[in-house]
């Protein structure tokens, strides 16, 4: 009525007082938003770092449509972070300053689509929590694409909105109505190209057109028609992608391994999708996202008074249902939240970013609501005030919670591997000193490499990695070691690093760090392999004509084999320690392995390590690889240690063991044994463990 038309008013004392609030809310979300970006989190996880990778290879001419590494990801972000990395450089930074700017664009679109929807209180209320809140703004810090998803699914809605309200084609805007749908299509298939939760979000668009047919009467066709061209136009523009995706079946990795309950329930096996629904309910003001990395494990997008006003709205949404409006606002949360909840409350804050902005507005329902039944503006005055002290509180706590305890945590610190961090710039800072082995829990390609290739400002490839809990690099020139404690070294290989290595210096991290220290090396690879080789290359090892080992138990049929022995295209068996000759049943077999890489390999490597029993069955064994073979360099060694328990009931006698190489993509074959002139087989055979 007349006397609540105050709220829809612009203010009589600053004509353009709700713009400038506006502004206002959008100052206070750039400062959680920005502040310390360059320190907060505190380093990179393997995603970020491979988001790093990718936008600098834009950057060099890289173009692709969809980009293979970490289960495929879409384009749209990493071209976003290429065209900050242009003006800034390939750095971290610029990657965080991108997803910060997505953010900060995010709270101006939430602003003006839920003005359009419902009106001004509302949407400084939706924007201000959205501004303010834990999920906000660590979304738009981290260097993931998924911060892209909600702005432009977001201007999708409210030009759908626009394109369908009641009396939209009607008068002087009827000739934007069409431009409103062409628009909301546009945006909607742009979707398809930010983030992998993306894939369910036509459906908002059909189910709202269903209940445009349900609640309209006489039913608006045009209304539906243009919701029908909308998703016409959003197919073709998410065409190119799919039909990629299509063609090559095999990046869709990330889906397959989502979509495992669905499956279940394709079957009639309702149980794997109700225990993830069940525990993802709770993401609201329960128990929320348990991934360290994105959230405080457990800790709900809600506290308890906020949660109130949650379930508040919902039950007024509910109540309004027949309104377009509402249908509408209820149809985006279920199926936004709907990635989340079939796949369980891991990783919720990012599978349930879709709804991010109608998530935040349904608390706002209920004050406005409040407001407008209440004649007073004075009355409703304290009802803002209260909004207020609330809002504020909120994001005081939750900016304790993100910079205080999240960012400090140990185990936060680990997933971001601060110590990786440290020795890239450490390595900044001495260029010289020869090539650098270091020590990662994740030594592949696309983990721990990278995270130090996107910290270091110098380009150099020459880095070897390993894991030193199982393998010890040695590199064919001297160079420096990197161990951090994260990472001790194999007991078995202790004695091989302490005779050749030197401490250079200990970086120190914080005490209470995972990893709070990183011991830097002088590493004399060369001159270790000298000090092996007459230790090691003179073990006995065999091979068998048959290519299995004897049935009868025996050893005649072994033919003798000369050290070194070539292994596949690139790889060669220089020697071997066997520290563990005889072992009681239920003992362990340790063996050290001496390899040299003499060429590339034409994938993923696997090691082995067998006890054979008479009949030629395996009744132990240990297949790894700790100095992963993409990183092999011609010229280099290293060593492997295998360690597997012997069956406790196996009875006592001569065990002889295998070994060799298989690709990791093919198990089922391993790589030729040249084992004489023309003769090829599949391992090697060593001395017998004796077990009694």
């Amino acid at each position: 009525g007349p006397s609540r038309r105050w709220l829809h008013r612009p203010s009589r004392v600053l004509p353009h007082a709700n713009w400038v609030l506006a502004v206002l809310v959008l100052l206070a979300g750039a400062v959680p938003r920005l502040a310390a970006l360059d320190t907060v989190p505190p380093g990179l996880t393997h995603d970020e770092a491979n988001n790093v990778y990718d936008g600098a290879g834009i950057l060099r001419g890289l173009h692709r449509l969809f980009f293979p590494v970490a289960q495929g990801k879409e384009p749209l972000y990493l071209y976003s972070v290429a065209g900050m990395m242009a003006w800034l450089g390939t750095t971290p930074f610029a990657m965080r300053l991108t997803t910060a700017f997505w953010g900060l664009l995010l709270l101006a679109v939430t602003f003006t689509t839920v003005r359009r929807l419902f009106a001004l209180p509302e949407a400084f209320l939706t924007t201000a929590g959205l501004a303010l809140s834990f999920w906000g703004f660590s979304t738009s810090r981290m260097g993931l694409r998924a911060v892209t998803l909600p702005l432009f699914f977001t201007l999708s809605i409210r030009f759908l909105y626009q394109a369908t309200a009641p009396r939209a084609g009607i008068g002087s805007r009827h000739r934007w109505t069409l431009r409103w749908t062409l628009l909301s299509g546009l945006l909607l298939g742009l979707t398809q190209y930010t983030y992998l939760a993306a894939r369910v979000a036509p459906a908002v668009f059909v189910l709202y057109g269903l209940v445009l047919l349900l609640l309209r009467r006489p039913v608006d066709w045009p209304a539906v028609g243009r919701v029908l061209l909308a998703l016409c136009v959003a197919g073709a523009v998410a065409a190119p992608l799919a039909v990629y995706l299509y063609l090559h079946p095999e990046l869709s990795v990330r889906v397959g391994m989502l979509d495992q309950p669905l499956q279940a329930l394709l079957v009639g096996d309702l149980r794997p999708l109700w225990d993830k629904v069940r525990l993802a309910l709770g993401m609201f003001f329960l128990s929320g996202d348990t991934f360290l990395p994105y959230n405080i494990p457990g800790r709900p997008l809600f506290g308890p008074l906020t949660a109130i006003l949650f379930v508040a709205g919902l039950l007024l949404a509910l109540w309004r249902v027949r309104r377009p409006v509402y249908a509408l606002v209820l149809i985006w949360l279920l199926v936004g939240v709907f990635p989340a909840l079939v796949t369980g409350v891991e990783a919720v804050n990012l599978r349930a970013i879709v709804a991010q902005p109608v998530i935040y507005l349904l608390p706002a329902l209920p004050v406005t609501a409040l407001t407008r039944r209440l004649a007073s503006p004075r009355r409703a005055t304290v009802v803002w005030a209260l909004a207020a002290l609330l809002l504020v509180g909120t994001a005081v706590g939750d900016a304790r919670a993100y910079f205080g305890t999240w960012a400090n945590d140990p185990d936060v610190r680990a997933h971001y591997h601060v110590d990786l961090v440290a020795i890239a710039a450490y390595l900044d800072a001495h260029t010289d000193g020869g090539p650098a082995a270091i020590s990662g829990l994740f030594p592949g390609q696309f983990h721990d490499p990278r995270v130090v290739a996107a910290e270091t400002d110098r380009a150099d490839d020459s880095a070897r990695w390993f894991d030193a809990r199982g393998g010890l690099v040695l590199p064919a020139e001297a160079g420096r070691l990197f161990l951090s404690a994260l990472t001790p070294v194999d007991p078995a290989l202790e004695p091989f690093l302490t005779a050749h290595a030197t401490l250079l210096e200990r970086i120190e991290l914080r005490p209470d760090d995972t990893a709070p220290w990183v011991d830097v090396m002088r590493w004399d690879g060369p001159g270790a392999v000298a000090g092996l080789l007459p230790t090691m290359g003179g073990q006995p090892v065999w091979w068998s004509p048959a290519d299995s080992f004897p049935t009868s138990g025996t050893t005649e049929l072994l033919q003798s084999l000369a050290l070194p022995v070539p292994v596949g295209e690139g790889l060669v068996l220089a020697g071997y320690d066997l520290p563990t000759p005889r072992v009681a049943p239920g003992g362990t077999v340790e063996l050290v392995a001496l390899w040299t890489v003499v060429g590339s390999q034409p994938g993923d490597v696997v090691l082995f390590t067998h006890m054979l029993d008479p009949a030629g069955q395996v009744v132990g064994q240990a297949d790894r690889l700790d100095v992963p073979s993409w990183d092999w360099r011609p010229g280099d060694s290293f060593l492997q240690v295998h360690r597997f328990s012997v069956p406790a009931d196996l009875p006592p006698g001569a065990y002889p063991l295998e070994v060799g190489a298989y690709l990791r993509q093919e198990p089922s074959a391993r790589l030729p044994v040249e084992v004489a002139p023309g003769v090829v087989h599949h391992r090697i055979l060593l001395a017998p463990v004796e077990v009694g």
